[in-house]
Order: structure tokens, then C-alpha cells, then sequence
């Protein structure tokens, strides 16, 4: 049993050749990408893209899609394509720092939990279950009175109640490599336990748990804009998706291109990951097709 490195590639490979879904799942990732990376070179006004208000805000308050302004200007007449485009690159830094952290809390979280029994189960086991209970809107409505508003209130919110579901993974996973006869050998043997945790422990559970970390990019994304939205994560003027759109809320009637562009943007980023993701999670357990598949 190996989730080595080869295998990964293999499982992306035949994703590739077999999935149209996966196909266009990584183009629109690869799109957001590519927007993040030359996002602040291509802006028209990155100034206003940062949220800086232009001196003639008064005359270009709420234009509509022009030559000019293919995305008009919102309520302050900052440019709603210079503030898309510079939210690119937040946005990937706020899942990526959410996801890559709370993949490694609930890998350890979850392994040691799984290797080492007795006390140390329980109690990991209960802590999980205890953070499990705990909506992300509600922890960052905690945190928000209780540190402010920023980025490390939006991310600490997001990790606290993300890391279990990694953990109960790593955990069943762990599981069952440990109760496996090479293992237990190796232990009879007297090997260290830290030679044992990362051989052929962690290395057999990796993969799986990294295959359902990506299909959660998504989900992370529509969390933190939801929490941007409601003004518990970042700065009112920071260029985030949830923000602008939130921004253009209350002129949604007459002023719809405001919400209308950040909300494409979160649409199509959590759409490219979990199809990327979904198509990954079916080539290791091909039960988990779903009927729709069949159009693709």
C-alpha cells in the first residue's frame, strides 16, 4: 500500500485522460491563478484596486460596464475590475494559508491520535468533537471582539473549525495502516515510534486527506467571502471578493455590477476546485461517482 509520490501522479494522470469534468476544473483554477499572479501588473487603477478612493470620485460614483470600465466603478468610483483583480491573489493566500494549516494540524492531530491509544485518543478524539461543534461564523464573531479585525482573525476563525475534519480523516485512515502487520512488526521490533509515524504511517494517509483538502479549496473560499461579507474578517476597504461585494449590496437594485463581478469571481474559483477536487476523490474510490458524471 504506497501513497507515494508515483501514485498521486498516476491518480492526476488518469484524471486527466478520463474526466472532462477535471479538465475544466483545472482551466478555471489555472485562470485564477494566472489573474492572482499578473492581477496588480494588469489592473487599470491598482491604487483603487487596494481600496484608495479616486480624487474625481464624485463624477465616476457608480458608472455602468464601459469601454472604460469594463465592470463600472462602485458607490466611492473606485474601478470594480482593478478591485477583482488585486482580490485574486487574497483570496488564493487565504484559502492556501487556511487549508495548508489546518491540513497539518489535523494530520498530526489525527495520527497521533490513531497511533498512540489510551489517553492520548481520548483526548484528541474529544478535543476534535468539541472544535467540530463550532461554527466558523461563530468563531469569528469571537474573534472579532476579541482581536479585531484582519487577516489573522479571518484565518484563525477558519482554521479552528476546519483542522477536526482533517483530523477524524487522518484519524480512520491512520487507523487502519496502524493495525497492519508490518507495523505492528515494526513496533515489536523496537523501531521509534518517529521513524514508524512518518514511514508508514503518515505516507499511507497523505494522500487521501490531501485529496479532500483540495476538493474543500471551495468550500474555505465561500466561508471566508461569507465572513468578509458580514464584516468579521477583513478591513472594510481591503480588495477581498466578500468585501466588494458586500460593498455593492445595498445598491444592488441600482447598482448590480458591484456585487454581480466578486460574486462570478467566488463562483467560478470554488466551482474549478471542487471539480478538480471531485474528480480526484473518484479515481481513488470510484463509488463516489455521481450521476451527472455521465454528461461529462
Amino acid at each position: 500500500m504506497s501513497w507515494g509520490g508515483e501514485r498521486l501522479g498516476s491518480l492526476v494522470g488518469r484524471a486527466w485522460r478520463g474526466s472532462a469534468r477535471f479538465r475544466a476544473g483545472v482551466a478555471m483554477s489555472l485562470l485564477i491563478l494566472a489573474l492572482a499572479a499578473v492581477g496588480p501588473l494588469v489592473a487599470p487603477h491598482p491604487s483603487e484596486g487596494m481600496g484608495q478612493v479616486p480624487p474625481d470620485a464624485a463624477e465616476r460614483a457608480g458608472r455602468p460596464p464601459s469601454l472604460e470600465f469594463p465592470m463600472g466603478t462602485d458607490s466611492l468610483g473606485r474601478d470594480v475590475l482593478s478591485r477583482v483583480l488585486m482580490g485574486a491573489r487574497l483570496a488564493l493566500v487565504q484559502v492556501g494559508t487556511v487549508v495548508a494549516l489546518s491540513l497539518a494540524v489535523g494530520l498530526l492531530v489525527g495520527v497521533l491520535a490513531a497511533y498512540y491509544r489510551g489517553l492520548v485518543e481520548a483526548a484528541l478524539t474529544y478535543a476534535t468533537e468539541v472544535f467540530l461543534a463550532l461554527p466558523a461564523i461563530v468563531v469569528a464573531l469571537a474573534l472579532r471582539l476579541a482581536l479585531g479585525q484582519g487577516f489573522h482573525t479571518l484565518v484563525l476563525s477558519l482554521i479552528l473549525s476546519w483542522w477536526p475534519w482533517y483530523a477524524r480523516a487522518s484519524f480512520v485512515y491512520a487507523r487502519s495502516v496502524v493495525e497492519m502487520d508490518y507495523v505492528l512488526l515494526a513496533r515489536l521490533a523496537g523501531v521509534p515510534d518517529r521513524i514508524i509515524l512518518l514511514r508508514h504511517v503518515l505516507r499511507n494517509v497523505v494522500q487521501p486527506v490531501l485529496v479532500q483538502a483540495i476538493t474543500d479549496l471551495g468550500s474555505v473560499l465561500l466561508e471566508a467571502s461569507a465572513i468578509n461579507f458580514l464584516g468579521l474578517g477583513l478591513e472594510p476597504d481591503a480588495p477581498d471578493w466578500g468585501i466588494i461585494a458586500q460593498n455593492g449590496f445595498k445598491y444592488v437594485t441600482s447598482m448590480p455590477w458591484i456585487s454581480l463581478f466578486p460574486g462570478l469571481f467566488i463562483l467560478l474559483t470554488a466551482l474549478g476546485f471542487s471539480l478538480v477536487g471531485d474528480a480526484l476523490r473518484e479515481g481513488l474510490d470510484p463509488r463516489l461517482r455521481r450521476r451527472w458524471r455521465l454528461w461529462f
